[in-house]
């Protein structure tokens, strides 16, 4: 009878540690300084995507719900431990969830404002591994664009590596409606379809290899002397972000080996240093 009852004790204290949707994002918000929260788009809609009354819409968001969003929970903890304490706080103040969201009438998995990343969350889509990838990598991607726009020494060199006949696409439509079928354009440097139609989302695509799967991109980075000389740049973006967290992305760089297969662009070298970490970032359409 003790027995019976020790192990009755045992698994009523085993299910007494489970975390509810909730407790997760509170877990999360306490541990990296950083808001996550689902709700009613209108109350964290990004300002850059508002329109006069008459017109269009640019953005739309359907609401979701923490309770909705567990894999997507999963997937922004495994990101956000990627990233050394406190930088994510000093980029942005809240992530957001939402459901559905369309951009210019296109599908779209995510998209930031000034001082915060909104990531899709789909629930009839739950145990299919769209949800913990889309806010896995939604997070690098999103978080990359804050530090992409911080970084003009980084785009001006990333310009000149650029194919001489690319142009980048006109509207936010055509980037998302690209042709899933056609593959990356390695030879180029470019490390998918979407990567490819404007300078940021180059960047972006480089992010979510560089913190999501790094060993690829080493690969790719040893195989195409042009995707070397990308991530070199990369690297530089990151590092010089802010002194206060050079020192951990240099060794976040050197342990993946990414460091070690970046080549430097010929007639670029990073001789300012610049701290910009207290400049929130003013997007513009």
């Amino acid at each position: 009878m003790k027995k019976a009852i020790f192990v009755f004790l045992l698994f009523v204290s085993a299910c007494s540690y489970f975390e509810s949707e909730t407790e997760q994002a509170n877990r999360l918000s306490k541990t990296h300084q950083v808001d996550i929260q689902a709700g009613e788009p209108r109350l964290f809609f990004p300002e850059q995507f508002a329109v006069s009354d008459g017109e269009p819409p640019i953005l739309e968001m359907e609401m979701t719900t923490l309770a909705d969003a567990s894999e997507s929970l999963d997937g922004i903890e495994a990101a956000l431990t990627t990233y050394p304490q406190g930088f994510v706080t000093e980029v942005i103040d809240a992530i957001y969830l939402s459901g559905p969201m369309l951009m210019e009438g296109a599908e779209a998995g995510g998209t930031y404002s000034s001082n915060s990343i909104i990531l899709v969350n789909l629930s009839g889509w739950n145990g299919m591994n769209f949800n913990f990838e889309n806010s896995l990598k939604g997070v690098h991607h999103e978080l990359s664009s804050l530090v992409y726009i911080r970084s003009p020494f980084v785009i001006f060199a990333w310009q000149a590596l650029l194919p001489k006949e690319w142009k980048p696409v006109s509207s936010n439509y055509e980037a998302l409606t690209q042709d899933r079928n056609v593959g990356p354009d390695y030879e180029n440097g470019f490390l998918s379809r979407y990567g490819k139609t404007n300078i940021e989302n180059d960047f972006n695509i480089y992010a979510e290899f560089a913190f999501a799967e790094p060993e690829k991109l080493r690969e790719l980075a040893a195989t195409y002397p042009i995707i070397a000389k990308k991530l070199s740049l990369f690297i530089t973006a990151y590092t010089q972000f802010s002194a206060k967290y050079q020192q951990d992305f240099e060794d976040y760089f050197a342990r993946t080996g990414l460091s070690d297969v970046a080549v430097q662009p010929e007639n670029f070298e990073m001789t300012i240093h610049l701290d910009l970490s207290d400049i929130k970032p003013q997007i513009s359409q």
